[in-house]
C-alpha cells in the first residue's frame, strides 16, 4: 500500500469450491439452493490455449483437464466450481488453515437445511440454533454439500447476525 493510502473493505468476488461432479454440482447448487447459472461446465486443458495457461499458472501444476462452471447468490456473489481429472474428494477440516466454509442467507433456515438434506446433503449441527437464545430471529445451522463441502446457513446478513453478538 502506498504511502497516505487508506485501506478500505473490499467486496466479495466469488468463492471456488473442487467436486467430484460438476454437472451434478452445478445442477443441485441451482435446483436446490437457487443460485442462478452464469457459465454452464467448461472443460479446460492444462497448459493449451490462453485459459489453460493463466488455469495452470493460477492451480501451480499439470491437473491434466479441469472442468469449470460460474454460478451467483442472490446478492450477486460468485460460486465458482471446479472438477479436477484424477483428483479424489477429500472432507473438509473446518480447523485447518483455509477454506473452511460458505455461508447462504435464507429466512427459513430449516427450510433450507432439510431441503438440502432431501436432495444427498446432510445436516451437520444437531438443530437449527437461535443464536440468540432469547429471540428465534436469528437463526444458524450447518449443513454440507453432497460432495462434503460445508454450507453454513444464516437467517439474516452477517452484520446483523454478528453486530451485538458476545462468545
Amino acid at each position: 500500500m502506498s504511502e497516505g493510502e487508506q485501506p478500505y473493505p473490499r467486496t466479495m468476488g466469488h468463492i471456488g469450491l473442487a467436486v467430484s461432479d460438476i454437472d451434478e454440482a452445478f445442477e443441485w447448487y441451482q435446483e436446490i439452493l437457487g443460485l442462478t447459472p452464469v457459465m454452464e461446465p467448461d472443460t479446460v486443458e492444462a497448459g493449451v490455449g490462453h485459459f489453460g495457461k493463466l488455469a495452470q499458472d493460477a492451480v501451480g501444476q499439470d491437473f491434466g483437464e479441469m472442468k469449470i462452471a460460474h454460478m451467483a447468490t442472490g446478492n450477486h456473489v460468485g460460486l465458482e466450481l471446479f472438477e479436477f481429472e484424477g483428483v479424489g474428494q477429500n472432507d473438509p477440516d473446518p480447523t485447518s488453515p483455509g477454506l473452511s466454509h460458505l455461508c447462504l442467507q435464507d429466512p427459513n433456515v430449516q427450510a433450507t437445511a432439510d431441503r438440502i438434506v432431501e436432495h444427498g446433503g446432510e445436516q451437520l449441527s444437531s438443530k437449527v440454533w437461535n443464536i440468540f437464545p432469547d429471540t428465534p430471529d436469528y437463526q444458524m445451522c450447518y449443513c454440507a454439500d453432497p460432495w462434503g463441502n460445508i454450507v453454513e446457513l444464516h437467517s439474516r446478513g452477517y452484520e446483523h447476525m454478528h453486530c451485538n453478538m458476545e462468545y
